[in-house]
């Protein structure tokens, strides 16, 4: 019963090449635009899978007064050892990053670890 399945459908392909070359084509790509897409999200939702307290996890960023002074991201060089320095009990651990020169690998990122936030 497949068998004459497959004949028909080969039949079909050989005598209507063109518009079986286009509908193989356009699953084709449709196939791989799909995979791609849902490759694409299934990394997005593992970004941070592997860090520890990721909901704890906080970024610097500086609003300059002038804003030509310098980039919201950018920050003072050691301010985040600093800060690890003077209150060893809310900051558990830091990453420096530049943001021109600095290579990011797994296992390091730009986040500072707050334990709690002190109470003014």
């Amino acid at each position: 019963m497949f068998r004459n399945y497959f004949k028909i459908a080969w039949r079909n392909i050989v005598n209507n090449r063109f518009y079986s070359a286009v509908n193989i084509l356009g699953l084709s790509v449709g196939i791989a635009f799909t995979l791609i897409i849902a490759g694409y999200v299934w990394n997005e939702l593992q970004v941070n899978k592997n860090i520890r307290n990721a909901d704890r996890q906080y970024i610097i960023q500086s609003k300059w007064k002038d804003p030509n002074q310098g980039f919201y991201l950018a920050t003072l060089g050691p301010l985040a050892k600093t800060l690890r320095e003077a209150y060893p009990n809310l900051v558990a651990n830091y990453y420096r990053f530049d943001g021109i020169s600095s290579n990011i690998s797994k296992g390091s990122g730009l986040l500072i670890e707050l334990i709690e936030l002190p109470k003014p």
